[in-house]
């Protein structure tokens, strides 16, 4: 099984359609990496790069996103798609391109696999998958996924954050001072939708909708949702958590 990154997905539809002939593919939101390999008890998280993001991303996002990785209970591999020495035309100076990728190897312990194009990064991720093996039963899987170094304060945001996105839970742990008193207030309080609704993230107030998703999440009995013999219920495009793109409407 290989999942698919949603927004890796949206941007290189080929790649989807080119797996789905060969190997079982789903499509969802990773909280980090392009693409989960999950096998017979092993997994693999992969970063997937062309050249120049790699290099436009060098000075930001790129090192949160060797973060998440290199924190992944598993398999890591960041992956560099295209013509490596075209940091020479765009001028970038070769011995600190040389020596950040020594570094991403060596100090963070990320394993970097050049490929030279899409149909390289095909035979690769086909080839994971076949050598992680194929799994013998069917099990629940983690509908998300956490790093094994998260401090306190990180897992208590990545929990409701689950619920609303990023900026919203921070808001509410913000507002409430920990995650027990937030989610007790949300469960509880007669008037939770209406103290919900004056927070503000940036400067636009929660949105109604997200207000109602999070308090019926957090109301939902589940003692009668399903019996110790049947599959918990997965995840689907109309039981999402709400993105931050539909936090701030």
């Amino acid at each position: 099984m290989i999942v698919i990154d949603s927004r890796e997905a949206a941007e290189s539809p080929k790649i989807v359609e080119s797996l789905s002939k060969v190997v079982s593919v789903e499509v969802r939101p990773l909280d980090f990496g392009d693409y989960l390999i999950l096998g017979d008890g092993r997994k693999a998280i992969i970063e997937r790069k062309t050249i120049m993001d790699f290099l436009n991303s060098a000075k930001g996002r790129l090192w949160e996103q060797l973060t998440a990785i290199k924190g992944f209970d598993g398999e890591s591999t960041l992956l560099l798609e295209g013509y490596l020495a075209l940091y020479r035309k765009r001028e970038w100076n070769e011995a600190s391109v040389l020596a950040m990728m020594d570094s991403i190897i060596h100090k963070w312990g990320i394993p970097i696999l050049y490929v030279p194009d899409v149909r390289a990064t095909l035979a690769y991720l086909v080839w994971k998958d076949k050598d992680l093996g194929a799994v013998k039963e069917p099990r629940e899987r983690a509908l998300r996924m956490r790093r094994r170094d998260m401090s306190v304060p990180e897992q208590a945001l990545y929990t409701l954050e689950g619920l609303c996105g990023h900026e919203t839970a921070k808001a509410l742990l913000a507002k409430f001072g920990s995650l027990g008193n937030a989610i007790t207030f949300m469960n509880t309080a007669e008037n939770a939708a209406a103290t919900i609704g004056t927070l503000k993230v940036g400067n636009r107030r929660i949105p109604s909708k997200t207000v109602d998703r999070i308090l019926k999440v957090v109301k939902f009995d589940f003692s009668r949702y399903w019996s110790s013999k049947d599959e918990p219920p997965q995840a689907s495009l109309e039981e999402r958590p709400v993105s931050e793109d539909e936090e701030t409407g």
